[in-house]
């Protein structure tokens, strides 16, 4: 299912043909669409559609520029309104310093106003923020805003503004403007996290391309989604997966989500083998989040068995699907070498290659060579190296062996990429790490191929 967090379906732009756009909305496949209203008339005008259309939700407050019609009248009638059941989140709300239609002062007011309403009636916010980020951000942490929750609404920052958005506990709402060719939105986009981002069209405003210029609707979520799927190497349906888990967990509560043993993203099946690692890397996101992946729970809490691996695998596989099976998981896959020794030996059967994904300490831990063990059983072996040197590895990965940590894994590497399994080293262009360095010296070794990954932010939200 698609989500689109944020539309106007009550502006005058739907009044001739509201049902038909509706229509079109469930062909592409959107489940729910969070309607806004943002002042007195667009209020009454939000409600009326949720009273029709059974996938039509609310957000209600007002918006910064209609801050000066604030009034005790006007909260009185909101604190009521968010009584309602399908009226699931507060805002627009924030400060617009571009238009600024209403005093600066007044709309800082009225914004700490409406979150405390937020937080009284245990609302998610809906944020409204265009030249006012570092106002809006202090106002919400002074306010405790975190406590709610809530979506950056047409997010327009840069690096800095999505981390912070992201200690905060907000999603980021990615929408059109994703699709514009001098939009800065993609170097964001592909840093977050899977679990800190909601689709959204801002509908009848900021239509995605092909559409630019004309009316957007909520149907054009689809085009967001498979732009940012083409970003991120990702197939449509791990980012409608991830955007719709996302919102739901925040907008309706749904935060249980059981453990994925095994999961298919692309045309992979990933193996969850342990939540244990002997690195502690500064950009891994398994201690400092809610290891939420895709809409997948990877919050291991004792590793699984054998069986339970199989078994996981084999309820997920289907033919043509798959490409590979990959053994990986938030930690260390060869401090379960007998384990993943005999999952692989159970699976070998399907016929696809499997894949190890290591941070190289396979022998350290093992205290023995193990590649001729891998290699009887896997034909690819990916290897996080992530640093260039010695330092720059121990600063970075934080390893539990210390400095020795990095010569062991460069000896690893080296004894793969001599193996029969077809050898990838890969590094996070985490600040600080010399990419092109890694670069060369991975490419030094015979048999060893190179790869960058992004580094994605670690934020409150996973």
């Amino acid at each position: 299912m698609l989500v689109d967090s944020h539309a106007h379906l009550n502006m005058t732009q739907f009044d001739a043909d509201l049902p038909a756009v509706i229509e079109r909305a469930s062909l592409a496949g959107i489940g729910e669409m969070l309607n806004v209203g943002y002042d007195p008339e667009s209020i009454e005008g939000t409600l009326a559609l949720v009273d029709e259309y059974p996938t039509i939700y609310a957000a209600l407050g007002i918006h910064p520029h209609n801050a000066t019609d604030w009034n005790a009248d006007l909260e009185e009638k909101i604190k009521q309104l968010l009584l309602r059941r399908k009226v699931i989140a507060y805002g627009e709300i924030g400060l617009d310093y571009y238009r600024d239609l209403s005093p600066r002062d007044t709309q800082r007011e009225v914004f700490r106003k409406q979150i405390g309403l937020a937080l009284r009636f245990k609302k998610p916010i809906v944020v409204h923020c265009r030249e006012a980020f570092d106002d809006v951000i202090r106002i919400l942490n002074e306010e405790g805003a975190r406590e709610t929750g809530g979506i950056f609404h047409a997010f327009s920052g840069g690096d800095r503004e999505a981390e912070k958005v992201l200690d905060l506990g907000f999603l980021i709402g990615i929408g059109g403007t994703l699709t514009y060719r001098n939009s800065s939105l993609p170097g964001v986009a592909t840093r977050l996290p899977s679990s800190a981002f909601v689709l959204e069209t801002d509908c009848p405003y900021l239509p995605p391309e092909p559409h630019r210029g004309k009316r957007n609707e909520p149907a054009y979520v689809a085009i967001v989604a498979e732009r940012l799927a083409e970003l991120r190497g990702v197939a449509a349906a791990d980012i409608e997966r991830a955007s719709s888990d996302n919102y739901m967990s925040l907008l309706h509560g749904e935060k249980e989500r059981p453990v994925s043993v095994a999961y298919g993203l692309r045309k992979s099946v990933y193996l969850n083998v342990t939540a244990s690692c002997t690195n502690d890397c500064v950009f891994c996101a398994r201690l400092r989040s809610n290891n939420q992946l895709y809409g997948y729970n990877l919050n291991l809490v004792v590793d699984p068995p054998v069986d339970r691996m199989v078994a996981a695998v084999n309820g997920i596989l289907a033919p043509g699907r798959f490409e590979e099976i990959v053994f990986c998981g938030y930690g260390e896959p060869t401090a379960r070498l007998k384990a993943i020794k005999e999952t692989a030996d159970a699976l070998r059967g399907h016929g696809l290659p499997l894949r190890l994904n290591t941070n190289g300490h396979g022998n350290m831990i093992n205290r023995r060579d193990i590649v001729p063990e891998l290699e009887e059983r896997f034909s690819r072996v990916s290897i996080s190296l992530n640093a260039p040197d010695r330092g720059t590895y121990t600063a970075i990965c934080r390893p539990d062996a210390g400095e020795k940590a990095f010569d062991a894994v460069l000896d690893f590497i080296r004894r793969a990429a001599a193996s029969r399994m077809e050898c990838m080293v890969t590094a996070v262009d985490y600040p600080g790490v010399d990419i092109e360095a890694a670069r060369r010296l991975v490419e030094s070794i015979p048999g060893a191929r190179f790869r960058a990954r992004k580094y994605h932010f670690t934020g409150a939200s996973g």
